[in-house]
């Protein structure tokens, strides 16, 4: 049944107008920074496209003779081929009583709801993206050995038990993007239980156009010790492979490093006291400025990835 309260009807343009600027606020994988291949398919027909790559060049012929043929010798055939990309569902919702409405505050329900139904479409849109981006498809993943790209951080002869998860370091054109609905809410009035169910939908998908750009940083979870930390080397031997296959960067010839809180900490341990100061002393708060300033400049710099933190990573994975 249609509500027709007028804070009611208020309260629902209100979700429907912020749900948008909101959602884009939280979601991460679909910045054009990070995949610039990015597909508008709204109001078209179905729910898969193909996106057309190109197949690998090599280098030509050095030492080309007077009427020495080329074709045959140096052929750089164009091959094209293609990936599919397919959109899903993502749903939340939430249930508001009349007493919310009555005793919380206009504002305060308002701004719950657009919060929880953004934060929760826009979560689950990149669970999946990077489930994607290490194994292909949308399928959740109980173990390391389920990802299809290189795995540059620590084996399975290293890492044990359940608490291991993956980070990524990838170029911008690993990942394409398709976006099919864009966040949308409905209301609806329950009166036999006097609330108002709002439901928050987009439809969108992600497609790993090269595997081989991508590289996975697996280790163990907060609170591991040295052996199964992720370190400053494992990033730099991903970006050495990826620029090994002449990955492209983004334009200021970077790539992306995803890593997980846990990562994070781990990293930031290597790095501390390099400015001379322990952690316990009153001068810690100056080295972690220290430590930031590193991981945003310097260590970006040196070794050629930018650094950005995501809890929606694969995690609680086998070592097997």
């Amino acid at each position: 049944m249609a509500t027709e309260t007028a804070n009611v009807a208020s309260l629902y343009h209100d979700v429907v107008a912020d749900l948008v600027p909101y959602y884009d606020n939280f979601v991460l994988l679909p910045n054009p920074m990070l995949i610039p291949q990015s597909y508008d398919l709204t109001g078209g027909i179905g729910n898969t496209m193909k996106i057309p790559v190109t197949n690998a060049w090599t280098t030509g012929n050095s030492s080309v003779g007077e009427n020495t043929a080329i074709i045959g010798n140096a052929d750089q055939d164009f091959i094209p081929t293609s990936v599919s990309l397919s959109v899903n569902k993502r749903g939340a919702a939430t249930l508001i009583s009349e007493e919310s409405l009555e005793d919380g505050g206009f504002e305060t329900v308002r701004n719950a709801v657009v919060t929880r139904l953004s934060r929760s479409i826009a979560q689950a849109t990149d669970e999946k993206g990077f489930l994607v981006m290490g194994t292909g498809a949308e399928t959740a993943i109980t173990d390391i050995a389920n990802i299809n790209v290189t795995n540059d951080g620590h084996t399975a002869s290293v890492l044990a038990g359940s608490t291991n998860e993956l980070g990524y370091v990838f170029s911008p054109e690993a990942m394409a993007y398709a976006v099919k609905r864009e966040p949308t809410v409905k209301m609806f009035e329950d009166i036999d239980k006097d609330q108002h169910q709002m439901v928050a939908t987009v439809r969108n998908g992600f497609a790993q156009v090269r595997s081989g750009f991508i590289r996975a940083l697996a280790s163990n979870t907060l609170g591991a010790n040295a052996a199964t930390s992720l370190s400053l080397n494992l990033v730099s031997k991903s970006v050495a492979n990826l620029r090994n296959v002449n990955a492209p960067t983004d334009g200021s010839g970077f790539y992306m490093a995803v890593v997980t809180p846990g990562q994070e900490q781990q990293l930031s341990e290597e790095l501390n006291g390099v400015g001379g100061i322990s952690s316990g002393s009153i001068g810690s708060v100056a080295q972690d400025a220290a430590n930031q300033a590193l991981m945003d400049g310097l260590i970006t710099q040196a070794l050629g990835c930018r650094f950005i933190r995501s809890n929606n990573t694969p995690s609680g994975l086998a070592a097997a």
